[in-house]
């Protein structure tokens, strides 16, 4: 039976606003599917829409309030997790929470701290958009960091919260990697080299993560895989294959945006296929590698960098 740590999904926003559950629903995640599978780890996101951005704070503790009630109703399959230690220590799902754009954090560092004692140990910093922290790369800005947004780097490397470039543009990308005193990743982006999508990673910025002590999570969504209509497997293994040449197999993880992506590649049209994935990785790469990618290559980088 396989496992995997998949580094990004939005499941929690679209169970919420859908009206759905965590144990069946007609998303690309859910309990059930996740059950194939040993012992899995999750990502779960918050990421938040324009119309939430006046009351991102209180919207973002209201889907966390969700996403606890979800785990409760499920705590025979699946319990939440805040660090290493935490994650298979039950035998169950681990749901390990992340927030998808800083607007959440609504230019006041309290809230920050606040979302960490709620057990969020991720946060991308921008989504597609300008916010108080900097520019996605949507805006094509030139410009990087915001004085609050190095303010709020500082803060994360203080207190271990693990800060995601998934979304940031390239100017703020290069002014994070000049002052962390911590290791960042992209918990679901692709190679711009394979894809040339400006929310790929261009080499440097592969290397960069390496460099830092990062990971990169490989993103399903076609648009990011292939300039072709649509994505396949090929595609896939594609990004595999060069970012192994460019960073090490080691530095490669999984990182789905299942429920936050309309399309998927052919084959892996939810979380479900995961197994017939995983076994034409392992055919072509073998079981070492494909464990790497599955969740070893995340779990080192979790028990060094999210502890207790």
């Amino acid at each position: 039976m396989y496992t995997f740590a998949d580094l990004h999904c939005d499941t929690i926003t679209t169970s919420y606003e859908r009206n759905q559950n965590f144990f069946k629903n007609n998303l690309h995640i859910d309990i059930e599917r996740l059950n194939k599978f040993k012992y899995p780890t999750q990502v779960f996101a918050i990421w938040l829409s324009k119309k939430y951005y006046k009351n991102a704070f209180e919207m973002t503790n209201k889907m966390i309030d969700f996403f606890e009630r979800q785990i409760e109703e499920n705590k025979n399959y699946i319990s939440k997790v805040k660090c290493f230690d935490d994650i298979d220590k039950n035998n169950k799902i681990n749901a390990l929470l992340s927030i998808e754009g800083g607007e959440s954090i609504e230019n006041n560092i309290d809230n920050l701290y606040h979302f960490f004692e709620r057990g969020v140990r991720i946060l991308t910093l921008c989504w597609n958009y300008e916010n108080n922290i900097g520019f996605g790369a949507f805006t094509k800005s030139t410009q990087g960091l915001k004085p609050f947004g190095k303010d709020v780097v500082k803060v994360m490397n203080n207190i271990n919260m693990i800060i995601d470039v998934s979304h940031l543009n390239e100017a703020g990308f290069w002014d994070l990697y000049k002052m962390s005193k911590k290791p960042f990743i992209a918990t679901h982006s692709n190679a711009y080299s394979i894809c040339n999508h400006f929310r790929n990673l261009k080499d440097d910025q592969l290397k960069a993560i390496k460099e830092c002590g990062g990971v990169v999570g490989i993103n399903l969504y076609p648009k990011f895989l292939t300039s072709s209509k649509k994505a396949t497997e090929e595609d896939i293994f594609k990004h595999i294959d060069y970012m192994a040449n460019i960073i090490g197999i080691d530095k490669i993880c999984l990182g789905s945006d299942f429920d936050g992506i309309e399309d998927t590649p052919t084959n892996v049209e939810d979380v479900s296929k995961y197994e017939s994935l995983f076994y034409k990785i392992e055919k072509i790469y073998g079981k070492d590698i494909l464990e790497k990618i599955a969740y070893k290559n995340f779990y080192t980088f979790c028990e060094k960098n999210i502890k207790k």
